[in-house]
């Protein structure tokens, strides 16, 4: 096998523009995540039919604030990952196995909850953004498992 594998280099054009893509999206997150908070009659995501429980609404509530919190350190992470920070690859790390997580339960939760019946392409917007951060956490866990952030000194 080459040198250069079929992972790109992390200082390469393709992880700068994934890295500032994860950035927008979290930045994103901020947004609206801080709207959910603000505006308490916000019915964000599209709900079942039946609307959404309470405990739901309380679940979601609990996710929003530990999504606002991935994504404030999402931002000090892109930001390292511009400067070379020796740290910036450890919080990448972190915050896109947060960012999977994350999407994982809530990915389950709407649909056992049946939000996706009638909001099939409402809920597909959401996650078409999403595929490029998953290619980043992907590539992000072949360079853990090789090493590669002890090889660039990142």
């Amino acid at each position: 096998m080459n040198k250069r594998g079929i992972v790109p280099n992390p200082n390469s054009l393709w992880m700068k523009f994934l890295v500032v893509w994860y950035g927008i999206y979290q930045a994103s997150h901020v947004i609206v995540n801080l709207l959910y908070f603000l505006i308490p009659d916000i019915s964000f995501p599209p709900p079942p039919p039946d609307d959404w429980s309470p405990q739901i609404v309380h679940f979601f509530t609990g996710m929003a604030a530990t999504d606002l919190i991935n994504a404030v350190l999402t931002l000090v992470f892109v930001y390292g990952y511009f400067k070379k920070a020796r740290w910036s690859m450890w919080l990448g790390t972190l915050t896109l196995t947060i960012s999977m997580y994350a999407a994982i339960v809530f990915t389950y939760g709407t649909i056992a909850s049946g939000a996706w019946t009638g909001n099939l392409y409402g809920y597909l917007w959401f996650y078409i953004p999403f595929v490029p951060v998953v290619i980043l956490f992907v590539v992000f866990s072949i360079w853990g498992v090789h090493g590669k952030f002890l090889d660039n000194n990142a």
